[in-house]
């Protein structure tokens, strides 16, 4: 019965610490750890106590001989407790224990030996010392006194490897942190530029919408012509605008243009020498050209830049099944540069206007076979206005606008 007894609460509490251990192991693995031990003592006694008391405790234990071994020991190789003999050849144990919690702050530090008063046994505690262990006590005491503060070690090991956990659990979270905040900047970028494009195309879509439907009833050249440049000075603002229509010996005239700022006794030598050397030069230019200053008109016009002198321009042709049915320029005074939404705008102008042409022509020559259409287009276009008279070549307004078709 006796045995009975004895045995009972043993196995009992063997599976609660089976139960324990169990648990830490699974929430974590740091409560696996264990504790790396050296022991600073030279007497071959105390060596073989600390063996056979600290066996299957202690992750490691090593043994040096003095303080030099021991700085060297704790200084190159892990160590989470130092059991330290007080009666050291050449050092107090004590004074050796403080050199190694300077230099190791988590280190866990016992003294083995007599303390003589209690001055010492305060210098032991301010050096780190968390036992003093007298090696004179039974060896039962000394045993769990050791266990302790291996214990006391084994928490401090398993504290500091949940921070370094931590620490790198915080340091991916920092980095996914940062990339996220990246993304999310250049989501950010991606989503205003998409808002900009989807805003000038709703705009390109508006102007080209309003246009065309008030040019869809134009059917005659002279008011499609007129109606053409009011809607461009309407959406691009004051500016010189000429239009320049092919003729049947395949030059070019102008067939309407806006005065803005020419002055009047030079813009008619002005505009016909812009129709022999402008139009036919971008009769085949699908997309607008935008010139501004004297280099770039330089580089486009050559010996023939002098007539745009100082301007910043815009032309364009307009064109319908890939035939020139019209070229349009815009220009004024350099100061005064055409931005990207007047490109925008006179390349959505330019369009509809050649399409519109195109229906106009296909209108006034339904009657003949479609072959004959050419021949009579270009002189159509001389036929189908009187040349205006010098007096209604300039408007009577002080800011000398005009109109001409």
């Amino acid at each position: 019965m006796k045995r009975h007894r004895d045995t009972k609460p043993s196995n009992a509490s063997d599976m609660s610490a089976a139960k324990f251990n169990m648990s830490n192991s699974d929430l974590d693995p740091a409560s696996e750890l264990k504790v790396r031990v050296i022991a600073v003592s030279s007497r071959a006694s105390i060596r073989r106590r600390l063996s056979s008391m600290l066996h299957g405790h202690v992750e490691s234990l090593n043994f040096v001989d003095n303080a030099s071994e021991a700085v060297e020991q704790v200084s190159t190789s892990s160590c989470d407790l130092v059991i330290i003999e007080r009666a050291l050849e050449g050092c107090d144990g004590i004074d050796l224990l403080y050199r190694l919690t300077t230099n190791h702050p988590a280190l866990v530090g016992v003294i083995l030996g007599q303390v003589e008063n209690t001055e010492d046994a305060v210098r032991a505690m301010r050096a780190g010392a968390s036992d003093l262990i007298s090696i004179q006590n039974r060896n039962a005491q000394t045993t769990r006194q050791l266990l302790d503060s291996v214990k006391r070690a084994q928490r401090i090991r398993q504290r500091d490897a949940r921070l370094d956990r931590l620490k790198k659990l915080c340091h991916k979270l920092n980095t996914a942190r940062q990339e996220v905040s990246g993304q999310v900047g250049e989501l950010c970028t991606d989503l205003v530029e998409a808002y900009k494009d989807l805003s000038e195309q709703f705009g390109d879509v508006k102007v080209a919408t309003e246009f065309n439907a008030i040019i869809r009833q134009e059917l005659e050249i002279e008011s499609l012509l007129r109606t053409m440049l009011e809607f461009a000075l309407s959406k691009i603002g004051s500016t010189n605008a000429a239009v320049f229509l092919p003729t049947s010996t395949g030059d070019y005239s102008l067939g309407a243009y806006v005065n803005y700022d020419i002055p009047r006794d030079a813009a008619e030598i002005l505009l016909d020498q812009l129709a022999d050397v402008m139009a036919p030069r971008f009769e085949d230019t699908n997309e607008v050209v935008s010139l501004n200053g004297q280099v770039e008109m330089d580089e486009v016009f050559g010996s023939d830049s002098h007539w745009l002198e100082d301007c910043s321009a815009m032309i364009v042709s307009c064109q319908h099944d890939d035939d020139c049915l019209a070229v349009l320029s815009l220009f004024r005074d350099q100061t005064k540069e055409f931005s990207e939404d007047d490109v925008r705008i006179l390349t959505i102008i330019a369009k509809l206007f050649g399409e519109q042409l195109g229906r106009v022509i296909r209108v006034h020559h339904r009657h003949l076979p479609k072959d004959q259409w050419g021949s009579i287009d270009t002189g159509s276009y001389d036929d189908a206005f009187d040349e205006p008279d010098d007096d209604d070549f300039f408007s009577s307004d002080d800011d000398h606008y005009g109109f001409a078709a």
